[in-house]
């Protein structure tokens, strides 16, 4: 799962190191270079992610999200500490 973080990370880096170059002065091959090259840098992402992610415990009847604590159906309680409504 440690390679899965770092690959992440570079991809995002790259990403934001494409949106500061367009700022910075870098000649416009360069820009247009790192945007030619960019898809391969999100498939590589994707590459590594599915061969060497983690699936998740739930199906998708049973918790939608997998990063809230969320059941569908009502087959659990919903926890209110972790739940964020909008209240006016």
């Amino acid at each position: 799962m440690k390679k899965v973080w770092f690959v992440i990370a570079i991809a995002s880096l790259y990403a934001l190191a494409f949106q500061a170059a367009i700022f910075t002065g870098i000649s416009d091959q360069i820009i247009f270079g790192m945007f030619a090259f960019s898809p391969f840098v999100i498939l590589y992402m994707a590459y590594v992610i599915l061969k060497n992610g983690e699936p998740s415990p739930y199906t998708f009847e049973e918790k939608f999200y997998d990063d809230f604590d969320y059941f569908r159906n009502g087959r659990e309680k919903l926890n209110v500490e972790n739940y964020h409504s909008f209240n006016p």
